[in-house]
């Protein structure tokens, strides 16, 4: 690969941003890795930090993620227990009790295998 300004030298890297080819002269080498140009290196640097906030982000919704699944479990066990001890008969309170645990734990389930997707 030949360097994109000085066509007869050999590139010595690649832009990581644009991916052209770079000789010695051209080189600009940043914290965040090869560049061909101030506008290359300040979009890497933008890239990184836009990187840094996806994953913050994606940590803190794992976070909710747990409250999403476990709240509806905690409130249908809630429901069962009072449909089942304060009526006789099983009663649409329970029934609605077993369908919120049920859907406490399809949540669960479904986010344990989408979190173990994006590890």
């Amino acid at each position: 690969m030949l360097c994109y300004r000085h066509a007869p030298e050999p590139a010595l890297g690649v832009c990581r941003y644009c991916g052209r080819g770079l000789c010695m002269q051209c080189v600009r080498d940043p914290a965040t890795g090869l560049a061909c140009s101030e506008e290359c290196e300040q979009r890497l640097i933008r890239y990184d930090v836009m990187l840094i906030n996806a994953e913050t982000g994606y940590r803190t919704a794992r976070r909710g993620n747990v409250v999403s699944a476990l709240f509806p479990a905690l409130l249908g066990a809630l429901l069962l227990y009072f449909g089942l001890t304060e009526f006789s008969d099983f009663h649409a309170v329970a029934a609605m009790g077993a369908l919120l645990i049920a859907f406490g734990a399809a949540i669960g389930w479904r986010q344990r295998r989408l979190a173990r997707q994006w590890k």
